[in-house]
């Protein structure tokens, strides 16, 4: 398959579903029993919203998957700055990197097998708080991924190269050689400024047919 020896995947809204802020209230009400209305859930929506955009909320953020106790911080200060009351935040919290919150994409399984298969070596390379090996056992996929970057093990998270660089190390590849595919040109996309070939991958939209990976498939080709 073309020139590339090893492909690095991100995992959230690359490899797995993140659910939108309305589905994540919703699921974190159903969870705690809680009845809401839909203009209650748009309200938390604008709340949440631009609680994210306080200073030390983002600032919080920046490193908020450099650890688990700084992602627990960041969270905590997401949900006092949006008035979200305790039993509702600790219920949203324990969504974030729960499973079955975030199942793999149809395509992933067949898509990574055919990769494997041809002896192109991959990476998983996420920011995150959790161990995603549980969530690749899970699925049924860690077997195709040869080495995991996970930005809590490492105190370290996108768009720093350094993440990257331990990516390309872990895998034995040089930059050339190598394809990251994710879907934040902010963050995905800075693999770029190490020489590393970087596709960003479109927002899934569920009205249109067919695999967003594909293209890493016609890519690796060549």
């Amino acid at each position: 398959m073309g020139g590339y020896e090893a492909v690095m995947f991100d995992w959230m809204l690359t490899l797995a579903e993140y659910p939108d802020v309305r589905e994540h209230l919703r699921r974190a009400h159903v969870q705690i029993g809680r009845s809401f209305t839909v203009v209650e859930l748009d309200a938390l929506v604008v709340r949440l919203d631009e609680a994210a955009g306080h200073a030390d909320v983002r600032a919080a953020a920046a490193r908020e998957d450099c650890s688990p106790e700084l992602h627990r911080v960041a969270a905590s200060w997401l949900y006092d700055r949006a008035a979200i009351d305790g039993q509702l935040a600790e219920a949203m919290y324990g969504l974030l990197g729960d499973p079955s919150f975030h199942p793999l994409y149809p395509e992933v399984p067949s898509t990574l097998s055919t990769i494997a298969q041809a002896g192109i070596r991959i990476a998983v390379i996420s920011d995150i708080h959790v161990d995603l090996r549980v969530h690749a056992r899970l699925s049924g996929i860690d077997h195709f991924v040869d080495r995991w970057i996970l930005s809590f093990e490492h105190g370290v998270q996108k768009p720093d190269p350094a993440i990257f660089r331990l990516g390309l190390d872990a895998l034995g590849t040089e930059p050339e050689a190598t394809l990251m595919v994710g879907d934040r040109p902010s963050h995905d996309g800075a693999a770029a400024a190490l020489g590393i070939d970087s596709l960003i991958l479109p927002s899934r939209d569920r009205s249109i047919e067919g695999s967003r990976l594909d293209g890493v498939l016609s890519l690796l080709r060549g």
